[in-house]
């Protein structure tokens, strides 16, 4: 979702430029030694690690991949995230400048830092960005296209050099190695343009063929469910439901004009929506996670609040509501918006007004201190 006023270029040169030719596991304890990480996988509707229950703070950080672009230091930001309760990242791979090299580096170091990492294939947010669905699909996600045969065939392509790249800093094959904790097919399909068959049949697909090629990674897809249709709508759960996704990601974005601290009523509404979406993907009998999350959608919101002195107890104090409902609720993980490092406040871009780092430091202790909830 937090992804537009971004400048990018077509995806298909993209695609060519970046990949051609715990019992609960959550607290801030010693970073893994490379070779100990262990494979996640999948136990009824939990993620587990070693034979035991994994659930994790986990953060959004797509931009990691632009850091070499602005001279900022990617293992500062791992090794600051992994000191600080963050045991997962999340970033894509279509934003438009990563190179095959960013994303060797980011995994091995990742991996040094015990750190997993959620790699997303491809964008399919925003299309109100555009003035057309045509100039959308031409322009921005032409990935996402998921009843043109030339975008599911283009998809299947990049799919498969991804998984079958050799990391050239450490020797592993990507689909070998644990680091990678899941593939996410896709950042927010937007469905509403398509009929659910069409997207069922599409995940199907997409998901079957990442499986034919590796055995060894769980798959998910990141769902934008900030929208009332997840509550009123119980039918469109079954969309999602295809034999090759191994875990649902769902974001969840509370409307800015619900941020009030005067108005109770909004924050009980979200917690409610939060609980019920995430039973209703666990009855599909796999785990969920809450893959993207904020205290509002309003990224100018966010930073005010966090930022004032007199509002920054009760952005930390939505924080711990919305991550103690989720996990309440069953989530395996929950990932907010997002992380990065205290220099990325000097960068002209819209990341650097979203990203948290040690900077915030209250809310560096909130979520360094922060405990899973049993049930």
């Amino acid at each position: 979702m937090k992804n537009r006023l971004f400048m990018r270029k077509n995806i298909f040169k993209i695609a060519i430029a970046i990949f051609t030719g715990l019992m609960v596991f959550v607290s801030s304890g010693p970073a893994l030694a490379e070779n100990q990480q262990s494979w996640v996988k999948v136990t009824g509707t939990t993620l587990s690690r070693d034979g035991k229950p994994f659930k994790f703070i986990g953060a959004n950080s797509v931009n990691l991949v632009f850091y070499d672009d602005w001279d900022l230091d990617i293992e500062k930001a791992i090794r600051t995230a992994r000191e600080n309760n963050i045991s997962v990242l999340r970033l894509y791979i279509d934003l438009g400048w990563g190179k095959n090299e960013d994303f060797d580096r980011i995994f091995d170091i990742a991996s040094k830092y015990g750190v997993y990492i959620i790699l997303t294939f491809t964008d399919c947010c925003c299309s109100s960005d555009y003035p057309t669905l045509k100039k959308y699909f031409e322009v921005h996600a032409p990935l996402c296209n998921i009843t043109n045969k030339y975008s599911v065939n283009a998809f299947k392509k990049l799919i498969k050099q991804i998984i079958e790249r050799k990391n050239s800093i450490n020797g592993k094959p990507y689909r070998d190695d644990p680091v990678i904790l899941a593939w996410e097919i896709a950042n927010e399909l937007e469905y509403a343009h398509f009929n659910s068959p069409d997207v069922h049949k599409w995940l199907s697909e997409i998901s079957s063929y990442i499986k034919s090629l590796d055995k060894n990674h769980l798959v998910t897809i990141g769902i934008n469910a900030s929208g009332d249709e997840f509550i009123k709508n119980g039918s469109i759960y079954k969309m999602f439901d295809v034999p090759g996704l191994d875990f649902f990601s769902f974001h969840f974005y509370p409307p800015s004009e619900g941020s009030d601290p005067g108005k109770e009523t909004p924050l009980k509404e979200n917690l409610g929506k939060i609980k019920f979406i995430t039973k209703k993907f666990i009855s599909l009998g796999k785990p969920v996670i809450m893959g993207e999350f904020a205290f509002t959608n309003s990224m100018d919101i966010n930073l005010k609040t966090r930022s004032d002195p007199d509002t920054r107890g009760l952005y930390n104090a939505v924080f711990k509501k919305y991550l103690d409902t989720a996990f309440l609720a069953g989530c395996s993980g929950a990932m907010f918006w997002g992380w990065g490092i205290p220099e990325e406040k000097d960068i002209p871009t819209w990341w650097s007004k979203e990203s948290h780092s040690v900077l915030d430091k209250d809310f560096s202790a909130f979520i360094k201190e922060y405990h899973v909830p049993r049930k």
